[in-house]
């Protein structure tokens, strides 16, 4: 979840407070209740909520939804390798999801790794 402050907003620092205050503990607990644990929280710190405990059907099916120690995984975010201003179009544009599905097509890695270039020049220009 990423939430930001428009540089021309009237009251910047109400707006940022309302922010620091959404992304507490107690706050982001409720809005992960509210969607059945199928919001991740925004900080590891936070992946021990009850709510993937006790969901149903079953109860505990989601509880290894967000990244587990036993997991050994890593958290991602689509394009983060990307300066920002591109990062947002990758991520708009679905290319990563677009490239599985050219292969998926039948289209070459060749051809879809040139395929991606285009479109990467194209945020560039």
């Amino acid at each position: 979840m990423f939430w930001g402050v428009w540089s021309f907003s009237r009251s910047q620092p109400a707006a940022k407070d309302l922010i620091e205050y959404l992304m507490q503990r107690e706050q982001v607990e409720a809005r992960d209740n509210v969607v059945d644990g199928y919001d991740l929280s925004p900080f590891e710190s936070m992946s021990d909520f009850k709510i993937w405990e006790t969901v149903e059907p079953p109860p505990g099916t989601v509880y290894n939804y967000p990244i587990r120690p036993w997991h050994d995984a890593k958290p991602n975010i689509t394009a983060s390798e990307a300066p920002p201003n591109i990062a947002v179009q990758i991520y708009r544009r679905g290319i990563h999801t677009g490239m599985l599905g050219r292969m998926k097509q039948g289209q070459s890695m060749k051809q879809v790794v040139a395929w991606a270039e285009r479109e990467l020049a194209g945020f560039t220009r």
